[in-house]
């Protein structure tokens, strides 16, 4: 049996759904096209970023916290990398996690940037 590829152009597409699919609050549309993208590319970070998105608009928040858990898969992309952390301490203070939230935030404001 022959592996399925998808192109650079058949990903592109994908992606375009996902996020049209995520900007017209079909959140569980988006999900299955962002799982369908990293089946292909399981390191793809846009894809990974946007699947913890719509679990937080859909207030999944220990879904959110599950796939927060390693950070490190987000360090490819800073700006990604920073909203993770922020959706992830949202989640942690929804789930009554305040001190590990805390945390993050300060860490968040103590690089010199401040959180904006």
């Amino acid at each position: 049996m022959s592996e399925r590829v998808l192109s650079l152009r058949d990903f592109e597409t994908l992606k375009t759904l996902a996020d049209f699919y995520y900007r017209v609050n079909l959140y569980e549309s988006s999900m299955r096209t962002l799982r369908v993208m990293l089946t292909f590319e399981p390191g793809d970070v846009w894809a990974r970023g946007m699947l913890v998105r719509c679990h937080d608009m859909m207030r999944s928040y220990r879904e959110v916290i599950s796939l927060t858990d390693d950070l490190r898969m987000f360090e490819a992309d800073a700006s990604i990398l920073r909203a993770m952390k922020l959706l992830r301490a949202r989640a942690l203070l929804k789930e009554g996690r305040g001190d590990e939230s805390r945390v993050i935030i300060l860490d968040l404001t103590s690089d010199g940037r401040g959180l904006m």
